[in-house]
């Protein structure tokens, strides 16, 4: 028994069909990516409650931003931190049209020292993750001093390298490039002879 084909169109039809699910469920097998745009290493004030709120973006596969993604800001549960306006340590909102999110309202503990956020993006079932790492000081200005001076020691390291390199190159220049060492040039030797002397009157 012979079956009718289906129309041309229809198959064609079909596999566009097919295509566009497959894509669909393509993308929403991919993952997103949290790139801190603000807030990496920041110091916070203890004293003036002074701080540097995190700011995010979701991007996807192809470094484009992802609107209205879930974002969750966590603090650590105990030690150097902080809470955010409604004295929790979790912060959730959503991205706006250019992928971005800010952990507003946060302010610092009394406890001084290095600590790590934790943030979470979540989209159509894809998810990211990442860590911004903050810390809390009492005296901002000795942090400030203190962050300048190692980065002060790390340009004379440099430096130093950088010279003696340079030293290495002119010499090696002036030697010609080759590795062995020009001999001294030979001075010869000079004697002096000392004859008899005569004392005589004049001739």
């Amino acid at each position: 028994m012979l079956y009718p084909r289906k129309p041309l169109a229809g198959r064609l039809a079909s596999t566009l069909v097919l295509f566009i699910l497959m894509t669909a469920l393509t993308a929403a097998a991919q993952d997103l990516k949290i790139v801190t745009l603000q807030g990496e290493g920041a110091v916070n004030d203890i004293k003036s409650k002074t701080v540097t709120e995190p700011v995010v973006e979701v991007r996807d596969s192809r470094e484009l931003p992802v609107a209205d993604a879930e974002v969750v800001f966590q603090l650590p549960a105990m030690g150097p931190g902080g809470m955010f306006p409604d004295r929790g340590r979790v912060l959730t909102t959503r991205t706006n049209g250019q992928g971005q999110a800010a952990a507003t309202g946060l302010l610092p503990n009394n406890e001084t020292g290095r600590f790590n956020i934790k943030v979470t993006a979540g989209s159509s079932g894809r998810t990211a993750s990442a860590i911004i790492a903050q810390s809390n000081s009492r005296d901002l200005g000795a942090s400030v001093r203190s962050a300048n001076r190692s980065k002060s020691r790390k340009w004379k390291i440099l430096a130093v390298v950088g010279g003696a390199a340079v030293a290495g190159g002119v010499y090696a220049a002036t030697r010609g490039g080759s590795s062995a060492p020009t001999p001294p040039a030979v001075v010869p030797a000079i004697s002096v002879t000392t004859g008899p002397v005569t004392v005589g009157g004049p001739h």
